[in-house]
């Protein structure tokens, strides 16, 4: 016998560690390559990886540490093993290799009732008990479905993607145009039809994740619901046989209406709040004063009047086309979200000041009135942004002098209120302000799919407070009950245009840290120039001179404009003395 040499480490290794549960899943594997089910390569890799596992396991649940290997699966195992125990005999108490906890793991405790049927997603696979049980040994087990002689099938429930989810909408567009004879899309196409169907994007990823509705492709080809293959130099998708069967049995249950029009018609009862919001908007809204004085730089040759009957017109949503990235690009997410809503008129155009507006267009003439609603989108790191830059009260400003009364300033809360670029209160305090000082409305949502509900609704609630109503306007600045038409109004907002000098005064004043609009309305309706006013501080001393501006009433609760904007000022245009 040759002598070992020293310090050299003997090692023992089993053939078969785990015999019974290598067994068991030959028996499931061979049945697999029968049945030719998907199951065979989950299996294979289970059943290698099994083998090469060293040690001995107690119970299914340990299992779960290997690959290939889910709750299923190993819960599979564990059923198995009770009944070969019941069979021979063994009561779970009298094992001490095999403790109780180990048996009823953390993993099975949390599964229902329907998957103690030993069930995966996508398999077909029959499993036949080891040994006939008796029925003592079948009033033994915690479960009535081990009575049956045939254990019901590895797979038992079958994968079905939530309503409105990103595998829900691409199952349906897939489906829709299996019907039309285009079994096959290629990605872009399969995102045009998909839209309509999920509740959200396939080109924005959600806040704070990397992941998009298209994100759910991949668990479909998994599922093998969706089959993936090339088509020369495109990848195509379609629906497998099995993918065509759960689309049916999702189409049954979709809705009359799409997801985005539910919303809309939900929302349409007239005590809706966004409804009395509208109704009410001119107790809330401050009139803007001197709007004739803003437009008078566009002058016509001519005013003409213009009358729409009730009923002859359409109101249509306006989009700046500022808000897109290319009307061409199918996947602009903009494009997309408005593309669900299809009784919703809107068209995209060059909009001045705003992003959002309304029309009334002549069915027949196409004469257009702007209606007395306009929105300024922007999201949260945005509006850091423009007041870092100061480009948040020259906005205000041109919104207030647009000729629009009501204006609202919706802000979009994309991904939360982390990493903006300014404290939260700041911009807190910036749309307290905002709605107390400038008398905009203020509207919050949570992303651009809900900012895209809130439009489509207050379409349809104006579509639904204007559609029976006499219009007039003309090309000019409206006046009460008169709109102005809309080549006016693009006209007259030219960021650009010439300004008169109390208009380039006032944007001077803007600013200003503390001046608002309505403190520089204020100044300039004393002093309409800067000449004026650095007049008025020659003739002053220096204490007069900082509290010069002081006592000018602003606004409709005639506040003062204060000793520190007037010192402000002061400092300003003394400098010039």
């Amino acid at each position: 016998m040759d002598m070992l040499e020293p310090g050299k480490r003997i090692s023992l290794k089993r053939a078969r560690p785990n015999p019974l549960f290598q067994s068991w899943i030959e028996e499931l594997q061979e049945e697999a390559i029968q049945k030719k089910s998907k199951l065979e390569n989950k299996l294979s890799v289970a059943l290698t990886s099994l083998s090469k596992y060293p040690l001995p396991l107690q119970t299914g649940a340990e299992c779960a540490i290997l690959k290939g290997f889910d709750k299923r699966l190993c819960m599979f195992l564990d059923k198995k093993l009770q009944i070969y125990n019941t069979f021979k005999g063994i009561s779970l108490s009298s094992i001490d290799r095999i403790s109780k906890e180990n048996r009823i793991s953390p993993i099975l405790d949390r599964l229902d009732s329907k998957t103690n049927s030993y069930s995966t997603e996508e398999c077909d696979v029959e499993i036949i008990d080891v040994a006939p049980k008796s029925s003592s040994q079948v009033s033994s087990s915690p479960q009535k479905s081990e009575s049956h002689t045939k254990t019901k099938t590895y797979c038992d429930t079958i994968y079905k993607p939530p309503y409105g989810s990103g595998g829900y909408a691409i199952l349906l567009a897939l489906l829709k145009q299996s019907n039309n004879e285009k079994k096959e899309l290629d990605k872009e196409t399969l995102i045009e039809h998909a839209e309509k169907y999920c509740s959200t994007s396939f080109t924005i990823k959600k806040a704070n994740t990397f992941y998009t509705a298209w994100s759910s492709m991949g668990k479909l080809i998994t599922k093998g619901l969706v089959k993936r293959s090339k088509s020369g130099n495109k990848t195509i998708y379609s629906l497998t046989a099995e993918g065509c069967s759960i689309a049916r049995d999702l189409s049954k249950n979709v809705p009359k209406t799409s997801i985005a029009e539910d919303i809309i018609y939900v929302n349409t009862s007239p005590k809706n709040t966004i409804h009395n919001e509208i109704n009410n908007s001119k107790d809330h809204l401050v009139e803007e004063a001197s709007t004739n004085s803003q437009t008078s730089s566009v002058q016509y040759s001519q005013i003409v009047c213009i009358e729409l009957a009730a009923n002859s017109f359409d109101i249509i949503l306006l989009i700046d086309k500022q808000e897109t990235s290319g009307l061409n690009n199918k996947n602009d997410p903009t494009v997309a979200q408005f593309k669900k809503y299809t009784n919703i008129c809107h068209e995209y155009r060059s909009l001045k000041v705003g992003d959002y507006t309304w029309i009334a267009k002549h069915q027949t003439t196409e004469e257009e009135l702007v209606l007395p609603f306009i929105v300024e989108r922007k999201r949260l790191d945005d509006l850091a942004a423009s007041i870092k830059d100061g480009r948040f009260h020259e906005q205000k400003f041109r919104l207030r002098r647009c000729g629009i009364e009501n204006v609202i300033y919706l802000i979009e809360n994309y991904g939360g209120k982390k990493n903006v670029g300014l404290p939260v209160q700041s911009l807190m305090q910036a749309l307290a302000n905002t709605r107390v000082n400038d008398g905009f409305k203020v509207h919050i949502t949570k992303s651009l799919i809900h900012t895209a509900r809130f439009l489509a609704i207050m379409t349809k609630r104006l579509a639904f407070r204007f559609q029976n109503k006499n219009l007039k306007g003309w090309n000019a600045a409206p006046e009460g009950t008169t709109l102005m038409t809309f080549d006016y109004f693009n006209k007259s907002t030219v960021k650009n245009k010439p300004l008169t000098v109390t208009e380039t005064f006032i944007k001077i004043l803007l600013q200003l840290k503390g001046v608002s609009v309505e403190k520089a309305l204020a100044i300039t309706s004393k002093y309409t120039t800067p000449h004026s006013l650095i007049s008025a501080y020659k003739i002053c001393s220096q204490k007069e001179g900082e509290f010069l501006l002081a006592n000018l009433k602003h606004g409709e609760l005639s506040r003062n404009v204060g000793p520190t904007v007037s010192k402000t000022i002061y400092q300003l245009f003394s400098r010039t003395i």
